[in-house]
C-alpha cells in the first residue's frame, strides 16, 4: 500500500477542479494499491478559514465532505484514540475517522493555534530583521549548500531536543511516547525518531525554523499562519511515500529537512506529480 499526502493546495486544486491533468491522475489512482490520507493540519486549515477567513460554516462542511469523499476518511493521527477504526501504526497511526469529527475538536480549541500563529508571526518577522538589517540574500543562500548548513546547527538542536526531553519524559501523558534510553546526537534522525512522534514533531519545528531564520526560501511574515500549517504538513508527510505541494518555496525546505534527516517520502510539486504519474499516449 503506497501512501499519498496531498499538501492542502493540492486539495483545492482537486475540489474546484483547476488542473485537469491533476484531477485524472488523482481519479486514476487504484484505492487497492494507494491510499490518499489526511491529517490534523488539513483539519486546522479549513478551520483557520472560519476563524480568519470568516468563511462560513457550511462552507468549511463542504471542504470536510470533499476531504472524506478524496480520502476515504483515512487519516495521520499522532497519538492512539479509543474510537476510530485503527488501520495502521508505524511510527503514527493511520485511522478511518470521519474528518467532521477531528474538526469539531478543532473549532472547540482553537484559542489554542492563536499563540503559535502568533509565535511564527515573531519568527517570521526575525527572519525578515536579519535579512534586511545583516545583507543577508535569500537568492543566494538558495543556492547555498544548506545540508551543510544544517550539519552546522546540529549541536544547538541537540541541546534543544535534550532540554525538551526530560520534560517529556517526566509528563505523565507524553512520557510514554519518547525513548526510554537518553537521546544521543547520533539519533537526529527519521529512523531513531519516527516512533516517537512529539520529539519528531519538535526536531522538524526546528529545522523549519532554522531554515527560515536563514532564509531559505522564506516565507513572509503576514502568511504565518499558513506558514505555520506548513510546518505541521512537513511533519505529517514525513510518515507517507509521497507528498505534493504546489508551493516550490515550502517543498525545497521540505526536501532540504528531509534529506538531512533521512526521511525517504519522494517530495514532488503539483508539476512533478503530474510528470510523473502521467500515463504516455503511447500506453493508455
Amino acid at each position: 500500500m503506497k501512501y499519498f499526502y496531498f499538501d492542502n493546495n493540492i486539495i483545492i486544486d482537486l475540489k474546484n477542479e483547476r488542473n485537469e491533468s491533476l484531477t485524472s491522475i488523482v481519479s486514476d489512482l487504484g484505492r487497492g494499491d494507494n491510499r490518499i490520507v489526511f491529517s490534523p493540519a488539513h483539519i486546522e486549515e479549513i478551520a483557520g478559514t472560519v476563524k480568519h477567513h470568516e468563511q462560513t460554516t457550511e462552507s468549511a462542511h463542504q471542504k470536510l465532505d470533499f476531504l472524506r469523499e478524496l480520502t476515504g476518511s483515512y487519516c495521520f493521527l499522532p497519538f492512539p484514540r479509543s474510537n476510530p477504526a485503527l488501520i495502521r501504526k508505524n511510527g503514527i497511526y493511520v485511522y478511518k475517522e470521519d474528518p467532521v469529527k477531528p474538526f469539531g475538536r478543532v473549532i472547540d480549541n482553537y484559542e489554542h493555534n492563536y499563540l503559535a500563529e502568533g509565535y511564527q508571526k515573531q519568527r517570521l518577522e526575525y527572519g525578515e530583521y536579519v535579512e534586511d538589517n545583516e545583507g543577508i540574500s535569500s537568492k543566494n543562500v538558495n543556492n547555498t549548500d544548506i545540508s551543510g548548513e544544517l550539519d552546522l546547527y546540529r549541536k544547538a538542536l541537540y541541546r534543544f531536543v535534550i532540554s525538551e526531553y526530560k520534560k517529556l519524559k517526566n509528563h505523565p501523558e507524553f512520557k510514554k511516547f519518547v525513548p526510554r534510553e537518553r537521546i544521543t546526537i547520533n539519533m537526529l534522525r527519521f529512523a531513531a525518531l519516527n516512533r516517537f512522534f512529539p520529539m519528531f514533531e519538535m526536531v522538524v519545528e526546528k529545522l523549519m525554523e532554522y531554515l527560515e531564520a536563514k532564509r531559505y526560501f522564506p516565507d513572509k511574515s503576514e502568511n504565518n499562519i499558513s506558514s505555520l500549517h506548513d510546518t505541521t504538513h512537513a511533519i505529517y508527510g514525513a510518515y507517507a511515500d509521497i507528498f505534493v505541494t504546489n508551493d516550490r518555496r515550502f517543498s525545497e525546505k521540505v526536501k532540504a529537512v528531509y534529506k538531512w534527516l533521512g526521511v525517504e517520502t519522494n517530495v514532488l510539486t503539483r508539476k512533478e506529480f503530474i510528470a510523473e504519474f502521467s500515463i504516455p499516449k503511447e500506453i493508455a
